[in-house]
Parts: C-alpha cells; structure tokens; sequence
C-alpha cells in the first residue's frame, strides 16, 4: 500500500512539473516574440512603414498573436504578444509579455 502511495505521489509531481515546463515554455515563446516584433517595429517605424503591420507579422512567426502595439513619440514601439499554453487537460492559460523597443538617444 506505501509503495502505490509513492507511486501515486511521484505521479502527481511528475505532472505538476510537466505542467509547469509548459507555461514556462510559453512565456519564453511569447517573449520571444515581442521582442523580435518590437525591434522590427522599430526599424519599421524610422524607415515609414507601418510598425504595428510589420510587429503583427514577427509575432504569427514566432508563434504568438499580437495583444497590443503602440508607437510612441520618438519612434518608440511598444509590443505586447500572447500565446495560449493548455498546461493539463482542460485548462488553459495564457503567458503574455510586452517589449519596447526605438532608436538609442
């Protein structure tokens, strides 16, 4: 009886951590993808194309969807990208991030 309840345990963990492999995985998918997105915006932004088209674009190609673009004074691009992660059967999650990117003053 001790030895299926360790097995039962050892299960249990096993899962947790499969679990939480996944959404670390998607946080870093969705970082990822803001940050590219955001860099190209900005190169985007300074030669007079649409930053915002050009980030949506960077973003579906690194596995994301775009959450938010913003293009502020000075040329500055701010990102946001999310993708949905099922972490255990049923549940879904979603990991975004936002990166900002523009020329060095």
């Amino acid at each position: 009886m001790l030895l299926v309840a360790l097995v039962a345990v050892a299960l249990v963990m096993a899962v947790g951590a499969v679990a939480l492999a996944r959404t670390a995985h998607a946080r870093g998918t969705a970082q990822a993808a803001a940050d590219l997105a955001a860099i190209a915006a900005a190169d985007a932004a300074q030669q007079g194309r649409a930053p915002c088209a050009v980030a949506a674009e960077v973003v579906a190609v690194n596995g994301a969807v775009m959450a938010g673009c913003a293009v502020l004074p000075g040329l500055e691009v701010i990102v946001a990208a999310a993708v949905v992660v099922t972490p255990l059967a049923g549940m879904t999650a979603t990991a975004t991030a936002r990166a900002r990117a523009g020329p060095v003053r």
